[in-house]
């Protein structure tokens, strides 16, 4: 019975370590007034499902965290987005199911700038990962 409970420990530990939550970009850099595309993507073995899936995507402020994007159960919750991003973010959704997250920021401002960071949970684990986005002023 405790070599049956130590495999089955290993195996969980090791389907939970295959879930991984990427950034394509590290660091972005933008102009005021322009628009720019930050992107995450997630491993998942059950494309297309929706039943358990978790995304929440913040700026990092040295005060408090600012909704950006959220998705719960594959439901998207535009409400929880903080006033500072409100109209002014964009989802694609049908990438949402390949594993990916692509947040479209338009009308960028000096205060968007700082550390971006995405959590992921799925069926297959969770994981979350940053960026950091620097908007200078226009010249």
């Amino acid at each position: 019975m405790k070599m049956i409970s130590l495999l089955l420990l290993i195996l969980s530990s090791c389907l939970c370590a295959t879930f991984v939550v990427n950034v394509t970009q590290s660091s972005y850099e933008a102009e005021e007034n322009h628009s720019i595309t930050l992107e995450w993507t997630f491993t998942t073995r059950t494309l297309g499902s929706n039943r358990e899936r978790f995304v929440d995507c913040s700026l990092l402020t040295p005060h408090k965290e600012l909704d950006l994007y959220q998705v719960h159960k594959g439901v998207e919750f535009p409400e929880s987005q903080d006033d500072q991003f409100t109209g002014r973010v964009q989802s694609d959704k049908d990438v949402l199911r390949e594993g990916r997250i692509r947040l479209h920021v338009s009308r960028l401002r000096t205060e968007d700038s700082g550390l971006y960071l995405c959590d992921v949970k799925t069926e297959d684990g969770f994981g979350s990962e940053t960026c950091r986005l620097n908007v200078s002023g226009e010249f």
